[in-house]
């Protein structure tokens, strides 16, 4: 609020969008292990490398489908760009995040199809616990 008050004190006016929060701490806690499980076994990319990826491969996808606001704007905003370019992008624009629980559980479940198929080993933060 501090932020937006000082935005109007300033003369701008900042535009607001409200999404209700409708994932768990769980679900985040997922994503990121995954993302540090793909890096650690990928000797080439950073664990932010790989959420980057993810978010592009895989959860702009979803995303576009499920949000109509989403499509309207990657396809004007960045559907022109390279890969690389949309991948620096990806730093900046919020993806998984806007996501509701459902549509974020299908990103969880993608990305671990995903780098399953490629050969890569992963596994749950509860079963992480219990190998330490």
């Amino acid at each position: 609020m501090r932020h937006l008050e000082n935005l109007w004190a300033q003369g701008k006016e900042p535009k607001v969008r409200f999404i209700e929060a409708d994932r768990t701490s769980d679900q985040n806690a997922m994503a990121f292990s995954l993302y540090r499980q793909i890096s650690e076994q990928l000797d080439d990319q950073s664990v932010n490398d790989v959420r980057a990826e993810c978010k592009l491969v895989v959860g702009v996808g979803l995303l576009r489908k499920s949000d109509e606001d989403f499509h309207a704007f990657y396809s004007m905003g960045l559907q022109h760009l390279t890969h690389h370019q949309k991948l620096a992008a990806m730093e900046f624009i919020p993806v998984s995040s806007l996501m509701s629980k459902a549509v974020f559980s299908e990103y969880l479940d993608e990305i671990i199809r995903k780098y399953s198929a490629a050969g890569l080993s992963l596994i749950s933060p509860a079963e992480q616990k219990s190998y330490e």
